[in-house]
């Protein structure tokens, strides 16, 4: 494993003993580190470097090498950990610490972790546990990576059930399910209350169309921006700014489906700024505009098994189905060609003659 082996600098200061993480195996690193620290004992004492053996650990150890962790995922030069990220990742290991009563290392068994997770299993969605599992692999690798604690068990995701078929519409299915949404509005209401049931339906017309003729990602509609639709061109940019990054780090631009476009020069008139502006700002939560039990609540309605993952699904599906090369649709994704073509290769054409 790697960094298993760092060497660590030793030494005793007043009867008391302290230990420091080189973090190099080199042992030509490890000299020159080591005579910083012999510096810097000399200039600000032993203090510093944290707790002693055979002292009590202060209280909140745990939630200061959560802090680290975090700070060093952010900080790392390959595929940094974004803020966004950081948030979340640090609000999962700090509610696993207060609900498994671990406040030091001293507290952590080698079964906490499994435990903790099938504890969540009545409780949270099959999505919410693997974000637990994976965050909780990263945490226990970095323990495990820095000599914070001897060794912890693999984590495996609890009573994980077997991967199928993954679910899509195909494009006629596509385009009634579009073709479904209409406003709701008592019949004799008011023309604010009509004017805003059709705007909700627009907005929700938007989100179709984003996910199953655009293929975007869930973050990625909520963030979207009107100055991203190029409809001169018929072209949609993706692409990060200082409050948004894509889940690559990189822009892509897709071409907009006709219907799409068509649709997009009457609902973005005029408009500036978030295409989908929220109705209230409560809470903090992971979308700026969550319109998730809308549009659950649509498919209910229509009638069809789909999720949100699925509109982008089926944006890929039908596209490869249809003969569209792998890897057009992959930039169109912004996902990596390996991807694309192990998720959508058994929809793609049968081509080539073995006889011939």
């Amino acid at each position: 494993m790697p960094g298993s082996r760092f060497l660590w600098y030793r030494w005793t200061e007043a009867g008391k003993r302290y230990s420091v993480s080189l973090k190099t195996e080199s042992e030509a690193e490890a000299l020159i580190k080591k005579q910083e620290i012999v510096r810097d004992v000399a200039k600000r004492g032993s203090a510093p470097y944290g707790k002693q053996k055979g002292e009590p650990a202060p209280a909140n150890q745990i939630a200061k090498i959560i802090r680290e962790y975090l700070a060093e995922a952010m900080s790392r030069d390959r595929k940094p950990m974004t803020a966004g990220t950081a948030k979340t990742v640090g609000y999962e290991l700090n509610l696993f610490a207060k609900e498994s009563n671990i406040d030091s290392l001293r507290d952590l068994q080698p079964e906490s972790m499994q435990q903790w997770l099938k504890s969540k299993k009545k409780t949270k969605s099959t999505e919410t546990i693997r974000s637990y599992t994976r965050d909780l692999k990263a945490f226990r690798r970095y323990l495990v990576d820095q000599h914070l604690v001897r060794a912890l068990p693999e984590l495996t995701m609890p009573d994980a059930a077997p991967v199928g078929r993954k679910n899509y519409l195909e494009q006629a299915e596509v385009d009634a399910v579009i073709a479904a949404v209409k406003p709701e509005y008592p019949t004799k209401a008011k023309s604010e209350t009509i004017e805003r049931a059709k705007q909700s339906a627009d907005d929700l017309r938007f989100i179709l169309h984003c996910g199953f003729n655009a293929g975007l990602r869930r973050k990625e509609i909520s963030e979207a921006r009107v100055d991203g639709f190029d409809l001169n061109k018929g072209l949609l940019h993706v692409f990060s700014n200082h409050e948004f990054t894509t889940k690559d780090r990189e822009g892509r631009t897709i071409p907009l489906k006709k219907p799409f476009l068509e649709f997009l020069k009457t609902y973005l008139a005029g408009e500036t700024g978030y295409v989908l502006a929220p109705d209230k700002v409560k809470g903090k939560g992971a979308y700026r505009f969550d319109a998730n039990r809308r549009v659950r609540s649509h498919f209910r309605t229509c009638k069809v098994r789909c999720t949100w993952h699925d509109m982008r699904r089926s944006f890929a599906s039908n596209l490869v189905s249809k003969g569209e090369s792998i890897y057009i649709v992959a930039k169109w994704l912004g996902d990596g060609v390996a991807v694309v073509e192990r998720s959508y290769g058994h929809v793609a054409p049968a081509a080539g003659n073995i006889d011939r």
